[in-house]
């Protein structure tokens, strides 16, 4: 396992961190859009609350030090959406936030089960953030479901896709997630229920790539 120079265990960028809470669920309420169409908003929504296309993101603290680095005791499992949302948009590293581009393309890692049902061909879709390769093997050190398992794709050719988030509905008593909510499947942007979804994971589509083996793309670079 990779170690810091203070014998600490590396953390990605997009980990969440002790006392990085989110906004409570009060702070919703809906809203019209341009086109008088009803969406999720917040109480006291700022321009910052909205993605470019008009959604919704989750509100969430940062811990960070006065290099604007991530700190304190990470959540290891939980992603901190303004940070994952970074990294997709700016195609950085999950691990460092450093350049993720290679000469042959982004390199992004799935895990072999999730992929299991991919023809080839096929577009792939994802919420994790590319990988330089000084932190690939890394990325798959620090992630369990990598290590059972995994595939490399360099991609020339990726575009964002959606969201994945919390769907929300209007009932007697107000605003409530959909019951049986399953927030690990991706909303595509242009979606009708889009406007009742509370973002937490950009996704892009991978389109022009190659499957690729992790270590001749390592040892070559």
């Amino acid at each position: 396992m990779k170690r810091t120079k203070t014998g600490q265990r590396l953390v990605p960028y997009i980990t969440s961190r002790e006392g990085e809470y989110g906004a409570l669920e009060s702070e919703l309420t809906l809203s019209l859009n341009a086109f008088g169409t009803i969406r999720l908003a917040y109480h006291n929504e700022t321009p910052d609350d909205r993605g470019p296309r008009g959604e919704l993101w989750a509100r969430c603290d940062q811990s960070l030090n006065a290099a604007g680095r991530p700190t304190g005791k990470p959540q290891w499992r939980m992603v901190n959406p303004t940070r994952q949302r970074q990294a997709m948009e700016q195609l950085r590293c999950q691990i460092a936030m450093c350049s993720a581009e290679t000469t042959r393309g982004y390199l992004f890692l799935s895990g072999a089960q999730e992929d299991a049902g991919r023809r080839p061909g096929d577009p792939v879709r994802t919420a994790q953030p590319p990988v330089c390769l000084e932190h690939a093997r890394t990325s798959i050190e620090l992630c369990p479901h990598l290590r059972k398992g995994h595939i490399a794709f360099v991609a020339r050719a990726t575009s964002i896709w959606g969201v994945i988030g919390t769907r929300y509905r209007l009932t007697a008593t107000g605003l409530e997630p959909l019951p049986g909510n399953d927030d690990e499947a991706p909303v595509l942007y242009g979606h009708p229920q889009m406007g009742w979804v509370l973002a937490s994971q950009l996704v892009r589509e991978l389109t022009d790539y190659e499957v690729v083996s992790l270590d001749d793309l390592v040892s070559a670079a």
